[in-house]
């Protein structure tokens, strides 16, 4: 071998033998005879080698490469620049080549006839530049390619397995059984050979990752399963799957978590350089890259293109009717609980919903934060394409600590099966789902833009070939279910609202098992029962978070006790207005979620068995003492109201008796009212299977609210008309004036003449025993009550106005006919004016008609409202006032119920 007769960085690599020392360059292959060039850093100055050849050699062979320094095959690096290697031969430029030192080993044959002076240069770039095998030629030799020859046919091969990377970095992990990661599982299967894929939150750039293969031209066919890695670490995120041939790209997939794995077939003929690479999009994500194959020419991939190859074969043998969440976990899942997933593999490990408790489910919570303002949560299966039906149960995660509503979704391969709203205060509910053979199911929550969030689950999820059956697999007992037991012995609420003493239950509840706790009530000592208090807080649920500006939480904790009962049939004052129970809407509004007005309750699992409940409650702590203060109870059976209950901080204790229908949840629920209230305790809580009749104490009575509105109806000109142009002729224009003026006067009584109140009737008992009723008029735009002798001068107005223009439109007749006469006159003009004179009779007609209609119907309204002034009473100590009168009922009219609250706990406003 020639010594170079000038050199800077240059190592020579003697042939010697089989014990020879070899250039390892990347590529994964190791090469006998040749020599390196390199490079100083501190300066930085590439390396050379000349050599004087004195013109006896025709061909230069060797192979150009970049040397894997102290890697070796299969190692890892991070330098991906560009080097530039150029020859000269006598200063001529004969090759000029950009070597990467990820770029597979190049064989190069240069022309080197009559050359005296060879110079090899690294001219830029960092690195360990290799010349492998540098054989030299003299004419008339046949040159011949020398080292790593190919001898055999190819076979298959498996990646990772057979052949492994030359070059990766640390995104991208080899797994193989003996390597640092064994195993990788996507989409529920495991795989033993493939890449780990680690596409993590970059704070800046894409985090790419890469390996590198040679195949060194041997293989036609390429294929691969490529998905994502099982999660169960609550991760969200997006990235890229790039596969290139020689440096060309030939496959790219854009995957997420929730992403089926897919078996992935190219076509790489005659392909050196295989790489597969990635980069990171958004959140964190991991993929898995199996069962990498390369296929020689004429070979054919024994899988197909798509997804059947990616499911586990273990989906088959399972039962036609199975459990869900401990035979097929999910690949991925997406929450912020400190366990998601509960398995089933203990009856230790469980969560509550419903007063029941559940070993096998999941938990959906999630909540927005300043950097991410995602807030679903999920989980989604591999089903393989096996199952036809799933059922599961789903309910309120009773200690979350909030109680908003929510959204759960069920899709079947991107397909919505189920959407329903989660409601915090509704009993569990079971579904059955249709599945259509699916392969990815995924159960969703979409949480809320709120720093109070609750939480819900999915529990006992069973998986159907064929249509659902009755089976056994989860079983929850319940306990013993005497025909008569208090409330607390069958178990604690498991809702228990009490702000704000919600985060522990001192001091709110006591179940009887020591004497050592208790209320006081006036020194009697109650150790079992529970206490309801309601409240007013600084809600964060409105602003940033949840794109409102706060003026909305006013409103909805309106709503929740705003709600009202219209007795069928009964109709004072007018038509009645459709409305509901007061307290139904506040069972579903949930202000104790976090809007402005917060209520308090309590949820027991009463199991199904019993049919009423007696109990006893009294104002343990009062907050504030007006004789008129009063908070609402309601007792709700399965999440309908059975009774409504006034409470006042001045009561003495009152004994309820309400019918519950078997039903399996019981709620007390005290709806806020009116700001904070005092604290009220509920003990002596009897259940019992024999049915009874409600019995309300005349003290708690709580009359329900008749809304109506006056009698009016829905009015509209059909005829539209504009004033004409003048005629000339005084007797039809004085007719089409009169016309047009009586027109918009009627116009604007429409507009004007409809009521803008409800009438608010509550029919109530004197001490007398005798029963009478309280009115109120309440804007329908508006919370403050009006004032009835203003609304009465009001509707007094209206008629002296609708007085007037029935009067204008007796003239009007006469009027036409003395236009009618006098048309001749208007020569070729009367015609056209005849037309309007005409059509003018017909909106007289239809004015005349509307203006008696509104006239009878304010006439009504008046009328009403004199009787309800003129009858009002001063009674127990009530005394009736301009927006609250008190008065007996009209002849012939019928309270709803005799259950009537008392006049003198009526709170007058």
């Amino acid at each position: 071998m020639y010594k170079p007769i000038d050199s800077y960085r240059y190592t020579e690599y003697k042939y010697t033998g089989s014990g020879s020392r070899q250039i390892a360059m990347s590529g994964g292959l190791k090469w006998y005879g040749g020599f390196t060039i390199g490079y100083t850093s501190a300066p930085y100055k590439p390396g050379n080698a000349t050599f004087n050849l004195g013109g006896k050699y025709e061909t230069l062979m060797f192979v150009l490469g970049h040397e894997n320094f102290g890697r070796g095959a299969g190692g890892t690096g991070i330098d991906t620049d560009p080097r530039i290697v150029t020859v000269y031969a006598d200063g001529r430029k004969i090759m000029d080549e950009v070597v990467y030192p990820y770029s597979v080993p190049k064989r190069i044959r240069l022309n080197i006839k009559g050359v005296n002076e060879l110079k090899f240069a690294l001219v830029k770039g960092n690195g360990q530049i290799g010349f492998g095998e540098a054989t030299l030629w003299t004419a008339g030799q046949t040159p011949v390619e020398t080292g790593n020859i190919i001898s055999k046919k190819p076979a298959t091969i498996e990646l990772m397995k057979d052949l492994q990377p030359y070059f990766q970095n640390n995104k991208m992990v080899s797994v193989s059984p003996k390597g640092k990661s064994n195993n990788i599982t996507i989409n529920g299967k495991n795989y033993s050979y493939g890449l780990s894929v680690n596409m993590e939150r970059a704070i800046v750039g894409s985090n790419p990752g890469w390996t590198y293969f040679n195949l060194r031209g041997q293989y036609s066919k390429l294929s691969f399963v490529v998905g994502p890695l099982n999660s169960s670490r609550s991760r969200n995120g997006k990235g890229w799957i790039t596969v290139k041939a020689d440096d060309k790209i030939i496959y790219e997939l854009e995957m997420t978590y929730e992403d089926i794995a897919k078996v992935v077939t190219l076509d790489i003929p005659g392909c050196n350089m295989l790489s597969f690479q990635s980069e990171q999009i958004e959140g964190s994500m991991n993929a898995g890259i199996a069962n990498i194959m390369a296929y020689p020419e004429g070979v054919s991939p024994k899988v197909e293109a798509g997804t059947a190859s990616t499911v586990d074969s273990r989906l088959k043998s399972l039962p036609d009717v199975c459990k869900l969440i401990s035979n097929i976990p999910p690949y991925t899942s997406l929450a912020q609980t400190e366990k998601q997933i509960y398995d089933g593999s203990s009856d230790y490990i469980t969560f509550s919903m419903g007063g029941v408790r559940y070993s096998e489910g999941m938990v959906f919570y999630k909540k927005a934060s300043v950097l991410n303002n995602e807030t679903k949560s999920y989980a989604v299966f591999d089903l393989g394409n096996e199952f036809d039906y799933v059922s599961f149960t789903a309910g309120y995660i009773g200690k979350s600590g909030a109680m908003n509503s929510d959204m759960l979704r069920v899709y079947a391969d991107d397909e919505l099966v189920l959407e329903e709203q989660l409601i915090a205060t509704y009993p569990n509910r079971d579904f059955i789902v249709p599945l259509k053979k699916c392969r990815k199911l995924r159960f969703e929550t979409s949480g809320s833009s709120t720093l109070n969030v609750a939480a819900y689950g999915i529990a006992d999820a069973v998986l159907y070939r064929g249509e659902p059956v009755k089976n056994d697999l989860f079983v929850h007992p319940k306990p013993e279910c005497p025909y008569t037991v208090d409330l607390i012995d069958l178990g604690a609420p498991y809702i228990h609202y009490v702000s704000p003493m919600k985060q522990s239950n001192e001091g709110i509840f006591y179940d009887g098992s020591t004497q050592k706790k208790y209320f006081d009530l006036n020194g009697k000592r109650i150790n079992k029962g529970f206490m309801l208090q309601t409240s007013v807080h600084f809600s964060l649920d409105y602003g940033p978070l949840s794109g409102t500006d706060g003026a909305a939480a006013g409103a909805i904790g309106g709503m929740a006790v705003g709600g009202v009962f219209v007795a069928g049939g009964v109709a004072v004052g007018g038509a009645v207005v459709g409305s509901t129970l007061i307290g139904a809407a506040a069972l579903l509004m949930l202000a104790a979620g976090g809007e402005a007005l917060e209520n308090s309750c309590a949820a027991f699992n009463t199991y199904g068995e019993y049919n009423s409940v007696t109990f006893t409650v009294a104002c343990y702590k009062p907050y504030i003492r007006p004789d008129d203060y009063k908070e609402t109870l309601l007792i709700a059976a399965d999440h309908k109201v059975k009774a409504k209950l006034a409470l006042y901080e001045t009561m003495e204790p009152q004994t309820i008796t309400v019918p519950i229908d078997s039903c399996q949840q019981l709620m007390f629920w005290l709806a806020n009212t009116d700001n904070w209230s005092g604290q009220y305790i509920f003990y002596d809580i009897k259940l019992s299977k024999e049915k009874a009749a409600l019995n309300i104490s005349k003290d708690a009575r709580l009359s329900d609210v008749v809304v109506t509105s006056p009698l009016w109806t829905e009015k509209v000109i059909k005829t539209e008309w504009q004033r004409p142009k003048s005629s000339g002729q005084r007797e039809v224009d004085k007719f089409l004036s009169g016309v047009s003026n009586s027109y918009n006067q009627v116009k604007d009584m429409i507009k004007k003449g409809k009521p803008q109140y409800n009438i608010y009737t509550y029919y109530l008992e004197t001490e007398a025993g005798q029963v009478c009723k309280a009115v109120n008029l309440k804007p329908v735009r508006g919370e403050n009550f009006s004032s009835i002798v203003m609304e009465h001068k009001y509707c007094q107005r209206q008629l002296e106005t609708l007085s007037k223009i029935k009067s204008d439109l007796v003239e009007l007749p006469m009027m036409q006919a003395s236009a009618s006469l006098a048309l001749p006159g208007l020569g070729f003009g009367a015609f056209s004016y005849g037309k309007i004179v005409k059509e003018g009779g017909k909106v007289f007609k239809e004015c005349n008609d509307l203006v008696n209609e509104m006239y009878e119907e304010k006439l009504a309204e008046t009328r009403f409202l004199e009787s309800i002034l003129n009858g009002a009473i001063d009674i127990d100590g009530k005394q009736s006032t301009e927006k609250t009168i008190l008065c007996p009922l009209f002849k012939d009219e019928v309270p709803p119920t005799y259950e009537l609250q008392l006049v003198k706990n009526f709170v007058m406003k």
